[in-house]
Protein backbone atom coordinates (compact mmCIF):
# COMPACT_ATOMS: atom_id res chain seq x y z
CA UNK A 1 0.00 0.00 0.00
CA UNK A 2 1.50 3.31 -0.93
CA UNK A 3 2.55 5.67 1.78
CA UNK A 4 -0.38 8.73 2.17
CA UNK A 5 0.49 11.76 0.58
CA UNK A 6 0.69 13.58 3.89
CA UNK A 7 2.03 17.16 2.94
CA UNK A 8 -1.01 18.25 0.80
CA UNK A 9 -3.66 17.13 3.20
CA UNK A 10 -5.87 20.19 4.22
CA UNK A 11 -8.23 19.83 7.69
CA UNK A 12 -11.31 20.24 6.33
CA UNK A 13 -13.40 20.19 9.45
CA UNK A 14 -16.72 19.84 7.30
CA UNK A 15 -18.01 16.70 10.28
CA UNK A 16 -21.13 16.71 11.96
CA UNK A 17 -23.82 14.26 13.49
CA UNK A 18 -26.28 14.82 10.71
CA UNK A 19 -29.07 12.11 11.48
CA UNK A 20 -29.51 8.44 13.58
CA UNK A 21 -25.78 7.16 13.77
CA UNK A 22 -26.03 3.79 12.39
CA UNK A 23 -23.74 0.52 11.71
CA UNK A 24 -23.98 0.52 8.45
CA UNK A 25 -21.23 1.68 5.67
CA UNK A 26 -22.76 5.13 4.16
CA UNK A 27 -21.77 5.26 -0.09
CA UNK A 28 -20.46 8.35 -1.54
CA UNK A 29 -21.75 11.23 -0.75
CA UNK A 30 -21.47 15.07 -1.18
CA UNK A 31 -19.33 14.24 -4.19
CA UNK A 32 -17.84 17.88 -5.84
CA UNK A 33 -15.03 19.09 -7.94
CA UNK A 34 -12.29 21.40 -6.46
CA UNK A 35 -9.30 22.56 -7.38
CA UNK A 36 -5.96 21.48 -5.11
CA UNK A 37 -3.11 22.87 -4.48
CA UNK A 38 -1.83 22.31 -7.73
CA UNK A 39 -4.47 23.37 -9.58
CA UNK A 40 -6.05 19.72 -10.48
CA UNK A 41 -9.96 19.46 -10.49
CA UNK A 42 -10.72 17.16 -7.70
CA UNK A 43 -13.69 15.20 -6.48
CA UNK A 44 -14.31 14.84 -2.62
CA UNK A 45 -16.56 12.36 -0.26
CA UNK A 46 -16.04 10.87 2.64
CA UNK A 47 -16.87 7.41 4.46
CA UNK A 48 -18.37 7.18 7.37
CA UNK A 49 -18.07 4.13 10.15
CA UNK A 50 -19.88 3.70 14.04
CA UNK A 51 -18.24 1.67 16.86
CA UNK A 52 -20.58 1.52 19.55
CA UNK A 53 -19.66 0.99 23.48
CA UNK A 54 -21.51 -0.92 26.18
CA UNK A 55 -22.95 0.76 28.86
CA UNK A 56 -20.69 3.21 30.90
CA UNK A 57 -17.64 2.08 28.93
CA UNK A 58 -15.03 3.63 26.49
CA UNK A 59 -13.13 0.34 25.52
CA UNK A 60 -14.25 -1.32 21.40
CA UNK A 61 -15.86 -4.58 22.12
CA UNK A 62 -15.03 -6.02 18.63
CA UNK A 63 -18.23 -9.01 20.11
CA UNK A 64 -20.98 -5.88 20.36
CA UNK A 65 -22.99 -4.97 17.72
CA UNK A 66 -21.16 -5.66 15.01
CA UNK A 67 -18.41 -3.61 15.51
CA UNK A 68 -15.73 -6.00 14.27
CA UNK A 69 -17.83 -6.41 11.16
CA UNK A 70 -17.46 -2.69 11.24
CA UNK A 71 -13.95 -2.62 11.57
CA UNK A 72 -13.21 -5.18 9.13
CA UNK A 73 -15.15 -3.25 6.51
CA UNK A 74 -13.31 0.22 7.05
CA UNK A 75 -9.80 -1.28 6.85
CA UNK A 76 -11.05 -2.97 3.85
CA UNK A 77 -12.37 -0.24 1.80
CA UNK A 78 -10.07 2.14 2.88
CA UNK A 79 -7.22 -0.11 2.24
CA UNK A 80 -8.41 -0.28 -1.27
CA UNK A 81 -8.78 3.45 -1.71
CA UNK A 82 -5.47 4.32 -0.24
CA UNK A 83 -3.88 1.79 -2.17
CA UNK A 84 -4.11 3.62 -5.56
CA UNK A 85 -1.95 5.96 -4.78
CA UNK A 86 -3.85 9.22 -6.22
CA UNK A 87 -6.40 8.64 -3.50
CA UNK A 88 -5.80 11.32 -0.88
CA UNK A 89 -7.17 11.28 3.38
CA UNK A 90 -7.68 14.86 3.49
CA UNK A 91 -9.00 14.92 7.17
CA UNK A 92 -10.50 12.43 9.40
CA UNK A 93 -13.12 13.42 12.11
CA UNK A 94 -14.20 11.21 15.06
CA UNK A 95 -17.53 12.25 17.01
CA UNK A 96 -18.47 10.64 19.87
CA UNK A 97 -21.08 10.39 22.25
CA UNK A 98 -22.91 9.16 25.43
CA UNK A 99 -26.61 8.91 26.25
CA UNK A 100 -28.88 11.39 28.11
CA UNK A 101 -29.74 8.97 31.07
CA UNK A 102 -26.88 9.47 33.63
CA UNK A 103 -25.14 12.15 34.95
CA UNK A 104 -24.27 15.17 32.44
CA UNK A 105 -20.31 15.55 33.65
CA UNK A 106 -19.62 11.81 33.08
CA UNK A 107 -21.21 11.20 30.28
CA UNK A 108 -19.35 14.28 29.28
CA UNK A 109 -15.85 12.96 30.65
CA UNK A 110 -17.13 9.49 28.97
CA UNK A 111 -17.75 10.97 25.39
CA UNK A 112 -14.11 12.11 25.22
CA UNK A 113 -12.55 8.74 26.49
CA UNK A 114 -14.66 6.96 23.34
CA UNK A 115 -13.40 9.35 21.13
CA UNK A 116 -9.73 8.80 22.47
CA UNK A 117 -10.53 5.17 22.36
CA UNK A 118 -11.73 5.63 18.61
CA UNK A 119 -8.16 7.67 17.63
CA UNK A 120 -6.21 4.78 19.26
CA UNK A 121 -8.16 2.73 17.02
CA UNK A 122 -6.94 4.29 14.09
CA UNK A 123 -3.83 4.51 15.48
CA UNK A 124 -3.36 0.80 15.05
CA UNK A 125 -4.71 0.75 11.64
CA UNK A 126 -3.05 3.53 10.16
CA UNK A 127 0.02 4.14 11.91
CA UNK A 128 1.31 6.16 8.99
CA UNK A 129 -1.10 8.25 9.06
CA UNK A 130 -0.62 12.52 10.60
CA UNK A 131 -2.31 12.44 13.76
CA UNK A 132 -2.55 16.66 12.90
CA UNK A 133 -5.12 15.36 10.51
CA UNK A 134 -7.21 13.54 13.23
CA UNK A 135 -10.03 15.48 14.88
CA UNK A 136 -11.69 14.52 17.91
CA UNK A 137 -15.26 16.26 18.57
CA UNK A 138 -16.70 14.72 21.57
CA UNK A 139 -20.08 15.95 21.99
CA UNK A 140 -20.89 14.95 25.34
CA UNK A 141 -24.84 13.66 25.79
CA UNK A 142 -26.44 12.81 22.14
CA UNK A 143 -29.85 15.29 22.76
CA UNK A 144 -29.70 15.48 18.81
CA UNK A 145 -29.72 12.04 17.76
CA UNK A 146 -32.50 11.33 20.88
CA UNK A 147 -34.37 14.48 19.31
CA UNK A 148 -34.61 12.41 15.92
CA UNK A 149 -35.47 9.09 18.04
CA UNK A 150 -38.16 10.18 19.56
CA UNK A 151 -39.70 12.29 16.03
CA UNK A 152 -38.89 9.52 14.34
CA UNK A 153 -40.69 6.21 16.36
CA UNK A 154 -44.64 6.81 17.13
CA UNK A 155 -44.80 3.87 19.24
CA UNK A 156 -42.74 5.99 21.96
CA UNK A 157 -44.97 5.80 25.45
CA UNK A 158 -45.76 9.06 26.04
CA UNK A 159 -44.12 11.14 23.48
CA UNK A 160 -45.59 14.49 23.65
CA UNK A 161 -44.86 14.35 27.36
CA UNK A 162 -41.11 13.63 26.45
CA UNK A 163 -40.61 16.61 23.85
CA UNK A 164 -41.71 18.88 25.90
CA UNK A 165 -39.57 17.72 28.56
CA UNK A 166 -36.33 18.03 26.38
CA UNK A 167 -37.54 21.52 24.63
CA UNK A 168 -37.64 23.19 28.38
CA UNK A 169 -35.17 24.93 30.26
CA UNK A 170 -34.11 22.78 32.69
CA UNK A 171 -30.50 21.38 33.62
CA UNK A 172 -29.22 18.18 32.01
CA UNK A 173 -29.27 16.69 35.22
CA UNK A 174 -32.92 17.59 35.83
CA UNK A 175 -34.16 16.47 32.55
CA UNK A 176 -32.44 13.17 33.16
CA UNK A 177 -33.58 12.76 36.68
CA UNK A 178 -37.20 13.16 35.02
CA UNK A 179 -36.80 11.10 32.53
CA UNK A 180 -35.80 8.04 34.06
CA UNK A 181 -39.35 8.68 36.48
CA UNK A 182 -40.83 8.24 33.34
CA UNK A 183 -40.62 4.51 33.97
CA UNK A 184 -42.53 2.93 30.83
CA UNK A 185 -41.09 5.09 28.40
CA UNK A 186 -37.29 5.19 30.38
CA UNK A 187 -37.61 1.11 29.53
CA UNK A 188 -38.97 1.54 26.16
CA UNK A 189 -36.09 4.20 25.04
CA UNK A 190 -33.40 1.54 26.75
CA UNK A 191 -34.86 -1.27 24.89
CA UNK A 192 -35.04 -0.16 21.89
CA UNK A 193 -32.70 2.96 21.01
CA UNK A 194 -30.34 3.81 23.63
CA UNK A 195 -27.39 2.04 22.22
CA UNK A 196 -27.51 4.89 19.24
CA UNK A 197 -26.38 7.45 21.04
CA UNK A 198 -23.14 5.38 22.42
CA UNK A 199 -21.18 5.70 19.64
CA UNK A 200 -17.76 6.76 17.89
CA UNK A 201 -18.31 7.85 14.40
CA UNK A 202 -15.38 7.52 12.37
CA UNK A 203 -15.76 9.97 9.10
CA UNK A 204 -12.52 9.92 6.49
CA UNK A 205 -13.00 12.76 3.96
CA UNK A 206 -11.41 11.51 1.17
CA UNK A 207 -10.04 13.74 -2.07
CA UNK A 208 -9.66 12.03 -5.57
CA UNK A 209 -8.33 14.06 -8.19
CA UNK A 210 -10.49 13.88 -11.83
CA UNK A 211 -7.51 14.21 -14.31
CA UNK A 212 -3.76 13.16 -13.66
CA UNK A 213 -1.04 14.82 -14.57
CA UNK A 214 2.97 15.12 -14.69
CA UNK A 215 4.02 16.58 -11.56
CA UNK A 216 4.40 20.42 -12.35
CA UNK A 217 5.21 22.70 -9.85
CA UNK A 218 2.49 25.09 -8.19
CA UNK A 219 2.31 27.76 -5.28
CA UNK A 220 3.14 27.22 -1.82
CA UNK A 221 0.61 25.41 0.12
CA UNK A 222 0.08 27.19 3.30
CA UNK A 223 2.22 25.66 5.70
CA UNK A 224 -0.12 23.27 7.66
CA UNK A 225 0.27 22.36 11.89
CA UNK A 226 2.42 19.35 11.77
CA UNK A 227 3.23 16.79 15.13
CA UNK A 228 6.11 17.33 16.92
CA UNK A 229 7.34 15.93 20.22
CA UNK A 230 4.09 14.14 22.24
CA UNK A 231 1.89 15.32 20.46
CA UNK A 232 -0.87 12.67 19.37
CA UNK A 233 -4.62 14.24 18.80
CA UNK A 234 -5.96 17.07 18.06
CA UNK A 235 -10.11 18.40 19.39
CA UNK A 236 -12.55 19.87 16.92
CA UNK A 237 -12.49 22.47 17.26
CA UNK A 238 -9.21 23.34 18.37
CA UNK A 239 -9.79 25.56 21.03
CA UNK A 240 -12.14 22.82 22.63
CA UNK A 241 -11.04 21.33 25.97
CA UNK A 242 -13.71 18.65 27.79
CA UNK A 243 -11.59 17.99 31.48
CA UNK A 244 -12.63 14.97 32.66
CA UNK A 245 -15.46 15.55 35.46
CA UNK A 246 -15.56 17.06 38.71
CA UNK A 247 -18.43 15.07 40.65
CA UNK A 248 -19.27 13.67 43.59
CA UNK A 249 -18.58 9.80 44.32
CA UNK A 250 -20.22 8.23 47.64
CA UNK A 251 -17.34 6.07 49.03
CA UNK A 252 -19.19 4.91 52.31
CA UNK A 253 -22.52 5.84 54.10
CA UNK A 254 -23.18 6.43 57.66
CA UNK A 255 -26.54 4.74 58.65
CA UNK A 256 -28.43 4.15 62.33
CA UNK A 257 -31.92 2.67 63.03
CA UNK A 258 -34.21 4.49 64.20
CA UNK A 259 -36.31 1.72 65.95
CA UNK A 260 -33.33 1.61 68.35
CA UNK A 261 -32.52 5.97 68.73
CA UNK A 262 -29.83 7.10 69.26
CA UNK A 263 -28.67 3.73 70.30
CA UNK A 264 -26.44 1.76 67.25
CA UNK A 265 -24.32 3.05 64.81
CA UNK A 266 -23.26 1.46 61.40
CA UNK A 267 -21.44 1.90 57.96
CA UNK A 268 -22.06 0.75 54.42
CA UNK A 269 -19.79 0.76 51.82
CA UNK A 270 -20.85 0.29 48.09
CA UNK A 271 -18.80 -1.74 45.65
CA UNK A 272 -19.37 -0.63 42.01
CA UNK A 273 -22.86 -0.10 41.51
CA UNK A 274 -23.91 -3.41 42.39
CA UNK A 275 -22.37 -4.91 46.15
CA UNK A 276 -21.82 -3.47 49.64
CA UNK A 277 -20.48 -4.56 52.77
CA UNK A 278 -21.68 -2.86 56.21
CA UNK A 279 -21.15 -2.99 60.02
CA UNK A 280 -23.25 -2.00 62.78
CA UNK A 281 -22.44 -1.23 66.59
CA UNK A 282 -25.57 -1.63 68.58
CA UNK A 283 -25.03 -0.46 72.77
CA UNK A 284 -28.75 0.18 73.95
CA UNK A 285 -28.47 0.19 77.69
CA UNK A 286 -31.98 1.21 79.63
CA UNK A 287 -32.29 0.85 83.55
CA UNK A 288 -35.52 2.15 85.44
CA UNK A 289 -36.77 2.12 88.76
CA UNK A 290 -33.17 1.86 90.41
CA UNK A 291 -31.72 -1.32 89.00
CA UNK A 292 -35.86 -2.80 89.36
CA UNK A 293 -36.21 -3.39 85.21
CA UNK A 294 -32.88 -3.61 82.41
CA UNK A 295 -32.90 -3.89 79.12
CA UNK A 296 -29.23 -4.15 78.13
CA UNK A 297 -27.33 -5.47 75.11
CA UNK A 298 -24.16 -5.12 72.94
CA UNK A 299 -23.99 -6.76 69.61
CA UNK A 300 -21.57 -6.29 66.99
CA UNK A 301 -23.05 -7.38 62.85
CA UNK A 302 -21.22 -7.55 59.83
CA UNK A 303 -23.63 -7.79 56.54
CA UNK A 304 -22.97 -7.64 52.78
CA UNK A 305 -25.72 -6.94 49.78
CA UNK A 306 -26.59 -7.62 46.18
CA UNK A 307 -28.01 -4.58 44.48
CA UNK A 308 -30.76 -5.52 42.06
CA UNK A 309 -31.87 -3.10 38.92
CA UNK A 310 -30.54 -2.11 35.38
CA UNK A 311 -28.20 0.29 34.35
CA UNK A 312 -27.44 1.23 38.04
CA UNK A 313 -25.34 4.26 37.91
CA UNK A 314 -23.73 6.62 40.82
CA UNK A 315 -26.39 8.12 42.17
CA UNK A 316 -28.40 4.29 42.31
CA UNK A 317 -25.97 3.57 45.05
CA UNK A 318 -27.92 1.91 47.95
CA UNK A 319 -31.02 2.64 46.48
CA UNK A 320 -33.61 0.23 45.02
CA UNK A 321 -34.07 -3.51 46.58
CA UNK A 322 -30.92 -5.89 47.81
CA UNK A 323 -31.31 -9.53 48.94
CA UNK A 324 -28.43 -10.01 51.66
CA UNK A 325 -26.79 -11.87 54.34
CA UNK A 326 -25.49 -10.92 58.23
CA UNK A 327 -23.91 -12.38 60.75
CA UNK A 328 -23.31 -10.59 64.62
CA UNK A 329 -22.40 -11.73 68.27
CA UNK A 330 -22.84 -9.92 71.97
CA UNK A 331 -24.29 -10.52 74.98
CA UNK A 332 -27.59 -9.46 77.02
CA UNK A 333 -29.04 -8.24 80.43
CA UNK A 334 -32.60 -8.56 80.81
CA UNK A 335 -34.00 -7.75 84.21
CA UNK A 336 -37.65 -7.65 85.59
CA UNK A 337 -37.90 -7.11 89.24
CA UNK A 338 -36.60 -9.88 90.86
CA UNK A 339 -35.94 -12.39 88.32
CA UNK A 340 -32.84 -11.60 85.03
CA UNK A 341 -31.27 -13.51 82.69
CA UNK A 342 -27.98 -12.49 80.89
CA UNK A 343 -26.15 -14.64 78.10
CA UNK A 344 -24.11 -14.20 74.96
CA UNK A 345 -25.73 -15.11 71.55
CA UNK A 346 -24.86 -15.30 67.93
CA UNK A 347 -27.22 -14.50 64.89
CA UNK A 348 -26.83 -15.36 61.48
CA UNK A 349 -29.56 -15.09 58.81
CA UNK A 350 -30.10 -13.61 55.26
CA UNK A 351 -32.21 -10.21 54.86
CA UNK A 352 -34.12 -8.21 52.39
CA UNK A 353 -33.82 -4.38 51.75
CA UNK A 354 -35.42 -1.57 50.35
CA UNK A 355 -33.84 1.92 50.16
CA UNK A 356 -35.87 5.04 48.89
CA UNK A 357 -33.52 8.61 48.01
CA UNK A 358 -34.97 11.17 49.84
CA UNK A 359 -33.79 14.87 50.59
CA UNK A 360 -33.55 15.40 46.54
CA UNK A 361 -30.77 12.16 46.85
CA UNK A 362 -29.02 13.27 50.01
CA UNK A 363 -29.91 10.86 52.44
CA UNK A 364 -31.57 7.17 52.19
CA UNK A 365 -34.12 5.72 54.16
CA UNK A 366 -33.92 2.17 54.39
CA UNK A 367 -36.00 -0.61 55.53
CA UNK A 368 -34.36 -4.46 56.31
CA UNK A 369 -36.15 -7.48 57.85
CA UNK A 370 -34.12 -10.43 58.07
CA UNK A 371 -34.39 -14.44 58.90
CA UNK A 372 -31.96 -16.50 60.25
CA UNK A 373 -31.03 -18.31 63.26
CA UNK A 374 -30.44 -17.31 67.03
CA UNK A 375 -28.01 -19.43 69.37
CA UNK A 376 -27.43 -17.96 72.98
CA UNK A 377 -26.48 -19.45 76.53
CA UNK A 378 -28.45 -18.09 79.51
CA UNK A 379 -28.04 -17.68 82.97
CA UNK A 380 -30.92 -16.97 85.49
CA UNK A 381 -30.25 -15.07 88.63
CA UNK A 382 -31.95 -12.83 91.10
CA UNK A 383 -31.07 -9.66 92.38
CA UNK A 384 -30.59 -8.58 96.49
CA UNK A 385 -33.53 -6.71 97.74
CA UNK A 386 -32.03 -3.01 97.13
CA UNK A 387 -31.04 -4.27 93.25
CA UNK A 388 -27.25 -3.46 94.20
CA UNK A 389 -26.01 -6.93 93.50
CA UNK A 390 -27.09 -9.96 91.32
CA UNK A 391 -27.19 -13.73 92.99
CA UNK A 392 -27.01 -16.30 90.44
CA UNK A 393 -29.46 -19.46 91.02
CA UNK A 394 -27.64 -21.77 92.74
CA UNK A 395 -27.47 -25.55 91.18
CA UNK A 396 -28.66 -23.80 87.43
CA UNK A 397 -27.20 -25.03 85.08
CA UNK A 398 -26.54 -22.79 81.84
CA UNK A 399 -29.86 -23.11 79.04
CA UNK A 400 -29.01 -23.49 75.34
CA UNK A 401 -31.70 -21.67 73.53
CA UNK A 402 -31.79 -21.72 69.91
CA UNK A 403 -34.45 -19.77 67.32
CA UNK A 404 -35.36 -20.23 63.54
CA UNK A 405 -37.16 -17.45 62.54
CA UNK A 406 -37.71 -13.63 62.42
CA UNK A 407 -34.50 -12.10 63.27
CA UNK A 408 -34.20 -8.08 62.69
CA UNK A 409 -35.53 -5.74 61.75
CA UNK A 410 -34.65 -1.90 61.26
CA UNK A 411 -36.38 1.36 59.69
CA UNK A 412 -33.02 3.36 58.72
CA UNK A 413 -31.61 6.70 58.63
CA UNK A 414 -28.96 6.91 55.96
CA UNK A 415 -26.67 9.46 55.48
CA UNK A 416 -23.74 9.01 51.69
CA UNK A 417 -21.05 10.79 52.36
CA UNK A 418 -19.13 11.53 48.90
CA UNK A 419 -15.81 13.09 48.19
CA UNK A 420 -14.74 15.07 44.43
CA UNK A 421 -13.42 12.75 42.27
CA UNK A 422 -12.23 13.81 38.64
CA UNK A 423 -11.66 11.50 35.49
CA UNK A 424 -12.97 8.51 36.52
CA UNK A 425 -11.70 8.17 40.03
CA UNK A 426 -8.64 10.47 41.34
CA UNK A 427 -9.58 12.09 45.01
CA UNK A 428 -9.67 15.62 45.00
Amino acid sequence: MSVVSLKKLRARLAFGITGIISLCLLGVSGAAAEENGSGEPVKTFRKEYTVYFRINRYDIDTTFLGNGETIRRMQHEIDSLLSAGAITADSISIVSAASPDGRNSFNVWLSKKRGLAAHSLLESQYPDIDPSIIFIDPVGEDWDTFRRVVDGDPNIPDREKLRELMDSDLPADEKERRFRQMKQTFRYIVNHHIYLMRASAVTFNISMPLITLAAVPGPAMPKLETATGEFKYRWMPETRTIAGPVDKKMIFAARTNLLVPALNVGIEVPIKYRWSVGADYYFPWWLAKSNKYCAEMLGWFVDTKYWFGRDRKEEDKLSGHALGAYAGFGYYDYQWEMSGNQGEYIDIGVDYTYAIPVARGKLRMEFNVGLGWIHTVARHYTPTDDYTDLIKDPGIRHRKYNFFGPTRASVSLVVPIRVKVKNGGSGK
